[in-house]
């Protein structure tokens, strides 16, 4: 599966800088009704767009997957969202493709995580 150049470029900077801020993180798009229902507005083209509330920060974000998710970088969440409307982000949150074994390896190091008989890997040929 070939990598899109904008998000290998996006991916690279934040390597380079050693600041992973800039990785978007993604979300359903229903996250944004609470806001709507207490009279925000949604500015938005194709494949991005603004959220405004009246006298709070923008939030600006990207719209994929038929407009069912949507995606901000990290450090917007942790710097634009407000403490208290970080449950409600993290309620909605779209996990991606990864590996539920590998991720409960990070977050209990050392600890047993048996996901099946060890084995040579071949990696498919491609790109």
């Amino acid at each position: 599966m070939p990598t899109d150049h904008v998000w290998r470029r996006t991916v690279a900077r934040a390597v380079s800088s050693g600041d992973a801020a800039s990785l978007p993180i993604h979300f359903s798009a229903a996250v944004l009704t609470h806001y709507l229902e207490r009279g925000a507005k949604i500015l938005r083209s194709d494949s991005v767009g603004r959220l405004l509330q009246p006298g709070k920060a923008v939030i600006d974000f990207g719209i994929v997957e038929d407009d069912a998710v949507i995606h901000l970088r990290f450090g917007d969440l942790m710097s634009i969202i407000p403490e208290s409307e970080r449950d409600h982000w993290l309620d909605h949150l779209v996990a991606l493709s990864a590996s539920r074994a590998y991720l409960q390896m990070t977050l209990q190091p050392g600890a047993c995580h048996d996901d099946g008989p060890l084995r040579e890997w071949e990696p498919a040929s491609g790109d």
